[in-house]
């Protein structure tokens, strides 16, 4: 499994509208194929971090996720409140 670290600087008094809508990416992204692993806030930061998987790779299930009508449908769009946006593509390491 492919698996991607996302880590958001949500823009100044917009983590309670972040995680209001939240539960719609979520939503989107699962019915994309991703696994949602675990999502965390640091509101002192204004950031939001969290990591999904796909067992088909991320850039496939990207390109299913923002072609959804799910994804379309999300109001208001989830990019707007944020600064900045950083990923990272992982490979688990067995342990």
């Amino acid at each position: 499994m492919e698996y991607q670290l996302r880590i958001y600087e949500v823009k100044e008094g917009e983590m309670g509208a972040f995680l209001g809508v939240f539960p719609a990416v979520v939503e989107a992204r699962r019915a994309a194929g991703f696994e949602v692993v675990g999502a965390w806030s640091i509101p002192a930061a204004n950031q939001f971090i969290w990591i999904v998987g796909c067992e088909d790779g991320i850039e496939a299930a990207s390109d299913r996720y923002y072609a959804s009508e799910h994804r379309k449908a999300i109001k208001p769009e989830p990019s707007t409140l944020l600064e900045t946006i950083d990923t990272r593509t992982m490979m688990a390491v067995p342990v």
